[in-house]
C-alpha cells in the first residue's frame, strides 16, 4: 500500500507527496496523475505534524476481496477491496492503529501486470 505510507524521520521521504509518487509507479498513467495531484493543504499540514513528532506510517493489509456490487471480474479489468492497517508510529509514544479500507479498479497493462487504475465508491 504505498500510497498509504510515509516516513517523516530524518533523510526518509522529503515531503507528503513521497507517497503518492511510489504508488504512481504501480498506476495506469492516467491513475498516477491523479495520484500525483493529491496533495493539497491537508497533506501539508498532517506531514508537519509528522516531521515534528519524527513519524512513520505503515499499511499492514489484513484482507483483500471483491467489493459488494462489483462487475465480476474480466480478463483485463477487476475490482478490489482492500481491508488494512494503518499505523502511525511516533519516534516516541505509543503506535495508534487505525482499520481503514479502500476500493481499487484494476486494470491489466500492456505487459500483463495488474496496476491500479482508479479507487472507485463500489
Amino acid at each position: 500500500m504505498a500510497w498509504a505510507g510515509h516516513d517523516a524521520r530524518p533523510g526518509k521521504d522529503a515531503s507528503y507527496s513521497a507517497a503518492a509518487e511510489r504508488a504512481a509507479a504501480e498506476a495506469t498513467s492516467e491513475f498516477a496523475a491523479k495520484l500525483r495531484g493529491r496533495t493539497g493543504s491537508a497533506g501539508a499540514h498532517q506531514w508537519q505534524q509528522w516531521q515534528a513528532a519524527r513519524t512513520r506510517v505503515t499499511a499492514d493489509i489484513t484482507r483483500i476481496s471483491v467489493p459488494d456490487g462489483a462487475p465480476a471480474p474480466t480478463g483485463d479489468t477487476a475490482y478490489a477491496r482492500v481491508l488494512y492497517t494503518l499505523i502511525v508510529t511516533p519516534e516516541t509514544g505509543p503506535a495508534i492503529t487505525r482499520p481503514q479500507q479502500v476500493a481499487l479498479k484494476l486494470s491489466r497493462s500492456s505487459d500483463s501486470r495488474w496496476r491500479a487504475a482508479g479507487m472507485p465508491n463500489v
